[in-house]
This record gives C-alpha cells, structure tokens and sequence, in this order.
C-alpha cells in the first residue's frame, strides 16, 4: 500500500494491518531459520541410505597404472571336484604326418573339469488307488494314497518349497515367478496355483513358526523393531522380534504396545533393546537398552545445526561406551568396573550441565528420561549396544515389499510373516534354507522309474 492509502485507514484498521504484517513476519522468520538448518541425511538422523543423494564417483587414483594383481600375489581358483563323467581325448591320428596313432601308448598330459547343469524336465507321478471287499469282514475297503499325493494336490511338495523359496527368498513376484518356471524348467503355472503353493507352504510351516516364537519368549534378551506394510490397500506394520539364534515377525494393523504383548505373552526378558518409539517404551523387560546408532546419529545432527559442543562431548562419551566393552575379555574385571563407573560419572556431569540450542536440550531431556537405559549393555556381555540386529532383520522384507508394492490380502501377509520367520531363523542358524523348507513342508512324491526296455 502507498502512504496516501494509509492516511485514509482508521486507527483500528491500521492496528489489523499491523498484526497483519506481524504474523507474515514471524511465518516468513521460521521458513528462513528452517532453510538455514542442514539438511537431514543418513549421517545425522534416520533418514534412510536409499533416500540420500549419491555424489559423483571420484576418479581413481590408480588411473593409468597397469591393472591387475600385484607383483607376487598369490592367486587362488576353484579346487576341482570329483568328476561324475570322464571324457578320454584320444590322438587317432599324427596332426603332422598324418600316422595312424590309435594303437600308439598314451598317457595323460592335462585336464580340464567344467560343471555342468543337466536339463531339467518336471516329472508327472500318478498314484493308482486299489480297493476291494474284504472277504473276512465284507467291507469295502481302499488304499491310502501316499504322503504328497493327495487328489487336491496338483503340484508336488518339491515344487511348492521351490515356489516358496524364490518367492520369499530371493523376492520374485509371481509374475516373474511364472517366467522362471517356464524358462527353466518347461513348467507352466498359473499365478492363481502360485499364490496357492506359497499359502499352503506356509501353513505347513506354522507349527516351526509358532515354535520360534516360544524361544523368543524364553531368551534372555530380545530386540524387536518395526516397519510399515502395505497390506489390502491399507497401512499395517510389520514387527520383528529377534534374539541370538532366533527371529520371528508378525504384520499386524497396529503399531501399538498391544502388539508386543500379544506375542509375548506373560512372558519377561531380562534386556529389551530397543529404538524409542512409545510402544517399544512400554515392552516387557526388567532393563531396556536404547539404540545407540540412533543417538549417535541425532547428536551429530545437533553439532551439525548447532555446533553444539555438549552433543559432541556427548556422542564421544557414547562411543567411548562401545569401546569399553569390546575391551571387556581383555581388562581385569576390577579395572572394567571401574572404567565403567567412571564412565556413570561424565555421563551424570553432562547430563547437570545447562546445556544451549533446541537441539541439544531436547536429545539432554531424552537422555534424562531414558537415563537407566543409556549403559545396560557395559553390564551383561549378550546385550548388544545398538538395534542393528533387528533392523537387518527387517531389511528383506523391505525389499520384498518394494518389489511386490505390498500385500493384496491379510493371508498374504500372515503367509509372508509365517515364512520369513522360519527362513531368518535357519539363515542365522547356518542351515540349508531349501532344505529347511522341505523338511516342514514334506518330502516330495516318490518318484517310480521303470527299467529301460
């Protein structure tokens, strides 16, 4: 507005005006400090490493020198293995001369070993049911067909681990599921039988999921973590609860505290480690130990908006924790007890401190709050100081839902949770997943093969 159009407003008008002008200025005020902040990336919060923006690769320093090993490396192949077919090339005749060597002695002077994969065709086995009248009691009576040839079984138990294992594994959508089959194996199979296989899979696998779950609620120390899914068009959450030799995940619709009960039951770990999401506060543990990565990730992201010099000091008293128990094997126990106690003490002394910036203050209330659970690990040697384990754990269901987009059913995801539990607990066990599969679904038909004419 012009001066002129001023002096023409009234008192009133002009206050309005003012107050006006004086919000725009306090909006405008909080934009520009919020611009001014450093961005948030995978270094300083949780922003995810997929998210980040990847900078250009540098050039190598090792441009223009000669490639390969260094001078002196020793070089290692495969060992060869113990050949199943052997192929004798024989001379017949002198590539020179041309003289006919075939009765000639000769000896071996090189090999060669290639493997090989043989070509696979799916085998159709029928099952041919018998019955007759008994002749003692006069009853009908029939037959049973085998284990894994029941007349409402199209496909094989060996197939169905394979589906499964492909699908949940190695994240193939049905789609390209029904490719694989067809390319690799001349077996054709409708996306309807698919989902049908991985569904009946996993419900031969409950029972070993089930089992998995008691064990989490037997261990000692439990970590647990979660994550969004995407489940019938609807949000829902997908836990995972993870212990030393164990994981067992549920996808449910909430993300609430309610969840951790329902699988936990009455039970009570000794350590919950966990992030410092509201219902992981409220889990059952006699001590919780908060995630130590995440803490060190908002404290970098207070030195980085603040140049706060308590979060610096901070988050090397925290890695000065980590340091100290992986010492622990090699120091004298009176001395590790002391190095801990000590530690309690600079802890306590920053966290009296007045300490400047939002940031900083609101990560010292936090750690005032969550104070007990700042060093549970220095005290019990299995307790890890971080939540990694699960968020590994969670990690291929990630990639499962970004390749599928989701689950379009609830069997879907209870299917999914069912066989991921099973697969992560054989995977961190050092067993043989496929064989893992096979042994909770069943052994596959016997195969008959008649003697060659």
């Amino acid at each position: 507005m012009t001066r002129q159009e001023l002096e023409y407003l009234s008192k009133a008008e002009l206050i309005e005006l003012v107050l006006q002008l004086q919000d725009q200025v306090t909006e405008l005020k909080a934009k520009l400090a919020q611009k001014s902040r450093p961005p948030k990336t995978p270094a300083n919060s949780s922003v995810p490493p997929s998210a980040a923006r990847k900078p250009n690769r540098k050039r190598s320093p090792r441009k223009g020198k000669k490639r390969g090993p260094k001078v002196g490396h020793v070089g290692k192949s495969r060992r060869r293995a113990k050949p199943d077919v052997v192929i004798e090339c024989r001379l017949e005749v002198c590539p020179d001369c041309g003289a006919d060597l075939s009765e000639v002695e000769q000896r071996v002077v090189g090999s060669s070993q290639v493997v090989e994969i043989p070509p696979v065709q799916p085998v159709v086995v029928e099952a041919h049911r018998y019955g007759c009248t008994c002749p003692v009691c006069g009853k009908p009576q029939a037959a049973d067909y085998p284990p894994g040839m029941e007349p409402e079984r199209v496909f094989g138990r060996r197939i169905e681990a394979l589906v499964t294992y492909l699908h949940e594994v190695h994240h193939l959508s049905y789609a390209r599921l029904q490719v694989v089959l067809q390319v690799l194996f001349s077996l054709l199979i409708s996306v309807g039988a698919l989902v049908n296989l991985v569904q009946r899979a996993a419900k031969r696998l409950e029972p070993a999921a089930e089992a998995i779950r008691e064990e989490i609620r037997g261990s000692r120390v439990v970590q647990s973590d979660e994550t969004g899914a995407r489940v019938a068009g609807r949000n829902q959450w997908q836990w995972v609860f993870v212990t030393e030799t164990a994981t067992y995940h549920v996808i449910a619709p909430s993300r609430g505290s309610e969840v951790i009960q329902e699988v936990m039951g009455d039970a009570v770990p000794v350590v919950w480690v966990r992030d410092l999401w509201s219902a992981q506060c409220k889990a059952p543990g006699r001590y919780h130990q908060i995630c130590h990565a995440h803490q060190l990730r908002d404290l970098q992201y207070a030195m980085d908006a603040e140049r706060s010099a308590w979060a610096y000091r901070m988050q090397r008293l925290l890695l000065r924790s980590q340091r100290l128990v992986k010492q622990r094997q090699r120091l004298p126990r009176a001395l590790y007890q002391q190095a801990v106690a000590q530690l309690e003490v600079d802890c306590d002394a920053l966290l009296a401190e007045v300490v400047q910036g939002a940031e900083a203050q609101k990560l010292q209330r936090r750690y005032l709050k969550h104070r007990n659970s700042l060093f549970v690990f220095l005290y019990h040697p299995d307790v890890p100081y971080d939540n990694n384990a699960s968020e590994r754990a969670l990690r291929n269901s990630v990639i499962h839902r970004k390749v599928s987009g989701g689950f379009r059913s609830e069997v879907g995801a209870r299917a999914h949770a069912t066989v991921t539990s099973v697969v992560d607990t054989a995977r961190k066990r050092g067993q043989d997943i496929m064989a893992v599969l096979q042994e909770h679904i069943g052994p596959p038909a016997p195969v008959i093969q008649a003697d060659a004419p």
